[in-house]
């Protein structure tokens, strides 16, 4: 099992990783040199790296925490074997998205001051004066105090608090992923907030649902129907809270609710968003179809069912690689 955790946790990152450069050279928005100095194109590049590898970590470790607490749900009690094993991988994802978070700040402060990496030491206090790196540094601090926090935890009202930790740590980007003067940005940062919260339990419940619900097969129909309530509750916000993020944003763009529209079709970033779209709506109707059948029939899971939620995880990875994407894109 550690072997395929690794596969299958590689192959994400490269799926997506491969939807995120395909997009940003679609988009027309991928990393430059800065012919007047500053960190090199080598740098640059690494910002949206860092960005997908924080994501897809949060994605790992939210999913073994929702495993823990929700999915193999105790009441409070003492976890079981595979939430042990869940607060464990909960933990070493938080290690991964600790790093991808400071070297996030690192390589965000480069790029903002347009100094190099190397001499940043130098301009230490106006990289920790930048809101976007601040936010960084302050979810990197609260992951490591997850990651050490949950390590040993043997309760599932412990992993729990765990949860709240995680959450917490995704909200300081979220409010700084849009310039500060743009006249929507309450609105479309409010709106992500929710939107980053529910897509990282939808993605990452389906990942513990592969991960720890087929250890079990007897307790994997109650196992299937939790996770079909997270599913339908985190999708409808996703899309919900997606679609009034990139419409503030696009009036923003645009001067303009009336404008919106305009910005949705000539801009990349409007492209992005109408691509990212299409693929969640693949992944609400299909998915909610596909499980909706297993539990209704009281069917039991066989290898073609693991195999489609395997298609459902590769289409996720590509739909957090345009996520990421986007972000980047002006």
């Amino acid at each position: 099992m550690p072997g395929r955790l690794v596969a299958g946790g590689a192959t994400a990152v490269l799926v997506a990783l491969i939807a995120l450069v395909v997009a940003l050279f679609a988009a027309g928005s991928e990393p430059q040199d800065n012919p007047a100095g500053g960190p090199g194109l080598f740098v640059t590049w690494l910002l949206p790296f860092f960005h997908l590898l924080s994501t897809m970590a949060t994605v790992g470790c939210a999913g073994a925490l929702l495993a823990a607490v929700v999915l193999l749900r105790t009441d409070g009690g003492p976890l079981g074997i595979q939430g042990r094993r869940a607060v464990r991988d909960a933990s070493n994802s938080a290690i991964i998205w600790a790093v991808a978070a400071f070297g996030g700040a690192i390589v965000t402060a480069a790029i903002l001051l347009a100094t190099p990496v190397d001499l940043l030491r130098l301009r230490l206090d106006d990289a920790l004066g930048v809101p976007e790196v601040k936010s960084l540094l302050i979810t990197g601090i609260l992951v490591v105090a997850l990651a050490i926090g949950i390590r040993r935890v043997q309760t599932s009202s412990a992993a729990g608090l765990g949860v709240l930790v995680a959450i917490a740590a995704l909200v300081p980007p979220a409010l700084t992923a849009y310039p500060r003067n743009e006249p929507y940005v309450v609105l479309a940062g409010a709106a992500l907030v929710i939107h980053v919260i529910a897509a990282t339990t939808w993605v990452g419940g389906l990942a513990g649902l592969v991960r720890y619900g087929r250890a079990s097969r007897n307790g994997l129909p109650l196992v299937l129907e939790r996770f079909n309530q997270v599913a339908v509750l985190s999708s409808i916000a996703v899309l919900l809270s997606g679609l009034i993020s990139a419409a503030g944003r696009l009036a923003a763009m645009g001067g303009g609710y009336g404008k919106a529209f305009d910005a949705l079709t000539s801009d990349s970033y409007g492209a992005l968003l109408i691509a990212k779209t299409a693929v969640f709506f693949v992944l609400i109707i299909g998915g909610w179809i596909h499980r909706r059948q297993v539990i209704d029939n009281l069917i039991e899971p066989g290898p073609r069912f693991w195999q489609l939620v395997g298609v459902e995880l590769v289409i996720m990875a590509v739909a957090l690689g345009l996520s990421v994407a986007i972000s980047q894109t002006t």
